[in-house]
């Protein structure tokens, strides 16, 4: 990792901004954050998850974030303990790195801009973008090069549009949020009617709404439902390639993992995860903080607090002693044809004697 822009910090001060307890020398220059495995003698590291403890003794940083529970062996480096590993090491990055600084300033003369928008005056739009008629953006908004803002958008402060975001009529984002590229927000809805063998379109009246802190990852689409919004929550963060239907609502921060898809007129509550590939159908409720595992798929409600895998998607205990048995499936199939074979060959002993008895040929002993 290049150190070369990179601040110096004192081990006890660190230990303070993190509000840790440090166990080691609070004069340890630091100059970076790494990974346990990459990290260098003037870098610290963090331990959150427990599957990584074995690379404890290999790492060569002057320092390791633990949790309070963590049991300190000879071998270790300097630690500092504290209540959230996972949170200190984000505020270690941000103190080190920053956030992204936008190479862009001003608006380019290389932008269309329609004469009835209304843009604030420290907005900053690049070449290349498209702002349509009645279209409102707010103060500290950055929109890219190949952006694309349709009729009647608005767009609140301080968000940010990467690259060939394409906005439809309508929609509104709140404050801070992020679209990172190719994603587009507010295509018509997946909506035909099917009468006599074809598939007539159904008008997409509606909107999209996404909410204040809400980012979203390259390449999503969500669309604009028949009648009424699509909502994304406050707080709700979605990684890359994510469909969500037309008037589905997510609640508020929420976590979407690449590649899932919502069908229309779902909603989900607060605070629910979505792991990768998992698929929800159209008109379910999914309850705050459910928990959905990969590929798993949705095709009834969950209650609140539920966590489930599969498809379809049954509850988590369940799930486990299903996938446990999936290994034995050949030897259980072998099992169950020797099993079979034997009923048969009980079933015609059975009926030989019968048949000896009804001719009264049977003598028993």
């Amino acid at each position: 990792m290049n150190k070369s822009n990179c601040k110096e910090y004192h081990l006890g001060e660190l230990a303070k901004l993190i509000d840790g307890e440090l166990i080691g020398g609070p004069d340890k220059v630091i100059r970076g954050v790494n990974t346990l495995l990459e990290a260098d003698e003037d870098e610290i590291s963090f331990l959150a998850n427990p599957r990584y403890e074995k690379y404890m003794s290999k790492t060569s940083a002057g320092a390791v974030i633990v949790g309070q529970d963590y049991v300190p062996s000879a071998s270790d480096p300097d630690l500092i303990k504290c209540r959230d590993p996972y949170f200190a090491f984000k505020q270690l990055m941000v103190e080190f790195y920053g956030y992204r600084k936008h190479p862009l300033s001003g608006i380019s003369s290389d932008a269309w801009i329609d004469s009835t928008a209304k843009i604030a005056e420290d907005v900053i739009i690049a070449p290349f973008v498209t702002v349509s008629a009645e279209a409102e953006i707010a103060s500290g908004t950055i929109l890219y090069p190949g952006v694309f803002i349709g009729p009647r958008c608005k767009i609140g402060r301080d968000c940010v549009l990467y690259p060939n975001v394409v906005l439809y009529e309508g929609t509104i984002l709140g404050n801070r949020v992020t679209i990172h590229a190719g994603s587009v927000i507010g295509e018509d809805g997946f909506g035909y009617a099917t009468h006599q063998g074809r598939h007539e379109k159904i008008p997409q009246i509606g909107h999209v709404e996404i909410q204040d802190d809400v980012e979203i990852g390259a390449c999503c689409t969500i669309d604009r439902a028949t009648i009424g919004a699509t909502v994304i929550g406050e707080g709700t963060k979605f990684s890359n390639l994510i469909a969500i239907g037309h008037g589905s609502r997510i609640g508020r921060n929420c976590l979407l993992v690449a590649q899932v898809g919502i069908a229309g007129s779902t909603t989900i509550g607060d605070f629910c995860s979505l792991a990768g590939q998992c698929g929800v159908v159209g008109h379910v409720n999914i309850g705050d903080g459910v928990r959905v595992g990969a590929q798993a798929g949705v095709t009834n409600d969950i209650r609140s607090g539920m966590e489930v895998l599969g498809s379809p998607a049954v509850p988590l205990r369940q799930a486990r002693k299903i996938y446990a048995l999936l290994n034995q499936l050949p030897e259980l199939r072998q099992m169950l044809k020797d099993l079979s074979s034997e009923l048969a060959e009980l079933k015609n002993q059975v009926e030989k004697l019968t048949n000896q008895e009804k001719d009264g040929n049977y003598h028993g002993g």
